[in-house]
Parts: C-alpha cells; sequence; structure tokens
C-alpha cells in the first residue's frame, strides 16, 4: 500500500501538471485568440474559455493546499519557479 506522503506526492504532481497545462492554454488563447484577461472583459468566445480556466486553476489551487502542497514544492526541481 501506498503511504500518505507518496500519495499526497503523486496529487501533487498531476495537479501541478495539470495547472501547467491550463496556465499554457491561457497564454495561448491571450496571445493567440486576442482573450481579454481582464476579469470583467465583453464575452467572446476566447474571453469566455478563459474565464473557465481561471475557474479550473482556482480549483487546481485548492487542491494543492489541500495536499500541503508548500511543504512538497520545496523539493520539486521540475518548476520552472525553482530554476
Amino acid at each position: 500500500m501506498v503511504d500518505d506522503n507518496a500519495r499526497d506526492r503523486a496529487i501533487y504532481h498531476a495537479l501541478k501538471a495539470a495547472d501547467e497545462i491550463a496556465a499554457a492554454l491561457q497564454t495561448h488563447l491571450i496571445e493567440e485568440h486576442g482573450a481579454d484577461p481582464e476579469r470583467a472583459a465583453a464575452q467572446s468566445p476566447a474571453t469566455n474559455s478563459l474565464k473557465l480556466l481561471r475557474q479550473a486553476r482556482e480549483r487546481l489551487g485548492e487542491g494543492l493546499r489541500a495536499v500541503k502542497a508548500d511543504n512538497i514544492a520545496g523539493s520539486d526541481g521540475i518548476s520552472l519557479r525553482n530554476p
């Protein structure tokens, strides 16, 4: 059976990967499709997709906090934030 630390690390890495994918999609929507990053922006397909991605990233953040990601992130050599 997997211990709690290994399970939390696996959850952390899955959530982190999903968050990084969402961040890349957000950038793509802004740069390539002209999505307006302002929260009160007028509706358009790209801006609506951007809002959905923002909501998804907020939920991912909740999940990361739930597994105490700050403790795990210290040893995360993959993150661009930890060169």
